[in-house]
């Protein structure tokens, strides 16, 4: 069985290499006008750059601004590929023989711009396995995420209201790479779209642990009022309410509401500090069990339009947990770090995080540390590479069960004609639980190592007018 696998990668990548041979041969391939998923900002040094203009308190993420006019697009791609897989499931019980999946793929991007302060924007991925025969493993997998954003400016006020909402099979933390759907669910960078923002991470329902492939979906609504107050200061206040349910009864569904106010002040044309106080209350899915958090933060960044963005704050954080009579008090610390960074032909980004969180529908929440990076580096004109990895440690608040993940993963694109290209991926997870772990979540535990090789097709944007 496994020779045969491995004669199907061979030829396979035979047949790819090949085609890259004689498309060489062939008409010269025209000058590079976007890279096989994962995409990325180029050289856009000469399209104007639109500064992220989100205050430092507010609930958006900060970002490096956007490049050239708005314009509403449809991309679409398809792919195909072979992989090899330890650990399909992620189970703590996995012998470690590799199974052979055939994968076949659809994806689209869309982005739409109404009137001067609407915008919409939806990524979906659909993969079929041909050979999937395990029980709890599923043929056919999808992802969909969607946003709704509509700015509203009066005076000296400004009113943003979001929505963002996502559908996947498993787990969010490291789920995009494996297979080809690491080349539907990349975010695009093309030059005449806004780079992706997304709402603050403690805004978030958590998903850092993995429960293998349970359907889920999150969503989270935000509305956010801004008052400038002068040149240099804001005066913020932010209500959100965010969900996270499964189709599995292994797992608790969660809520969480917050209320976050702040204060922010530009000390320079490029550095501003803010203070910022925040109250969250999480419920549990058909319990009265509860949490809620109170926490003040010191807040500093530094942003320059279109190179980079660095984003750093912390302080106390008083925890209130009602799970049991009498509630229970923790007194502790929270914070978050991000950074972007793009040069030339370089893409960089990280996330740090430290939160009591609801548990991630596995534990009664927990005290949840969490990083996260990425590089994209355009090699050549027609080799792109993507890098990530990350890590997260959740210990829930009472008791000595927690969980530790860790995931790694490269993709190596090359561009073999106008639209077309090919690839090879590498992913890897591990999650390990504490020696006291109870419950069925218990069970997703384990080394994954999954192989790919294969062929996209990214047509160009079309637009939607």
């Amino acid at each position: 069985m496994k020779l045969e696998i491995l004669g199907r990668l061979l030829v396979l990548a035979s047949c790819v290499f090949a085609a890259t041979g004689l498309a060489a041969q062939g008409a010269p391939v025209p000058a590079l006008q976007g890279v096989p998923s994962p995409m990325f900002v180029t050289d856009l040094t000469d399209s104007p750059v639109t500064p992220d203009e989100h205050p430092l308190t507010g609930g958006q993420s900060l970002g490096i601004g956007s490049w050239g006019p708005k314009h509403s697009t449809l991309t679409p791609s398809l792919s195909v590929s072979e992989t090899l897989d330890s650990n399909p499931l992620l189970l703590n019980s996995s012998s470690g023989g590799y199974k052979g999946f055939t994968n076949f793929g659809g994806g689209v991007q869309w982005t739409e711009y109404i009137g001067r302060d609407l915008e919409i924007r939806y990524v979906g991925a659909l993969q079929y396995d041909t050979r999937a025969r395990l029980q709890g493993y599923r043929q056919l997998t999808h992802s969909q995420s969607g946003i709704i954003s509509r700015n509203i400016q009066f005076r000296t006020w400004n009113l943003q209201i979001n929505d963002e909402v996502q559908y996947s099979l498993g787990s969010n933390f490291s789920a995009s790479g494996m297979g080809s759907m690491v080349n539907q669910t990349g975010q695009s960078g093309l030059s005449n779209m806004p780079l992706p923002t997304s709402l603050q991470p403690n805004l978030l329902p958590n998903q850092s642990i993995l429960t293998g492939q349970v359907g889920r979906v999150a969503n989270t609504a935000l509305v956010e009022l801004d008052a400038h107050l002068n040149e240099h200061n804001i005066a913020n206040l932010v209500a959100s309410y965010g969900l996270l349910r499964f189709d599995s009864s292994l797992l608790t569904g969660t809520e969480q509401a917050s209320i976050v106010t702040g204060y922010n002040r530009t000390v320079t044309a490029r550095d501003s500090i803010g203070l910022e106080g925040a109250y969250t209350r999480f419920l549990y899915q058909d319990s009265s069990a509860s949490i809620s958090t109170e926490t003040f933060s010191l807040r500093y960044a530094r942003r320059i339009s279109g190179r980079s963005s660095v984003e750093v704050g912390g302080g106390p954080e008083v925890t209130q947990s009602r799970f049991s009579q009498p509630s229970q008090s923790y007194l502790g610390w929270q914070g978050r770090a991000t950074l972007q960074y793009r040069l030339h032909r370089l893409n960089l980004s990280a996330q740090a995080v430290r939160t009591v969180s609801a548990g991630a529908g596995v534990l009664q929440g927990a005290t949840s540390n969490t990083g996260q990076g990425a590089v994209d580096c355009l090699l050549t004109q027609y080799l792109s590479m993507s890098l990530k990895a990350g890590v997260s440690r959740n210990q829930q608040l009472d008791t000595a069960q927690g969980y530790d993940t860790q995931y790694a993963g490269f993709v190596v694109n090359r561009k073999s004609g106008r639209y077309a290209g090919l690839f090879i991926s590498y992913d890897f997870q591990r999650q390990t639980t504490s020696s006291v772990c109870t419950g069925a979540a218990c069970s997703y535990a384990g080394l994954r190592n999954v192989f790919g090789i294969g062929f996209s097709w990214n047509y160009r944007p079309i637009g939607t007018y």
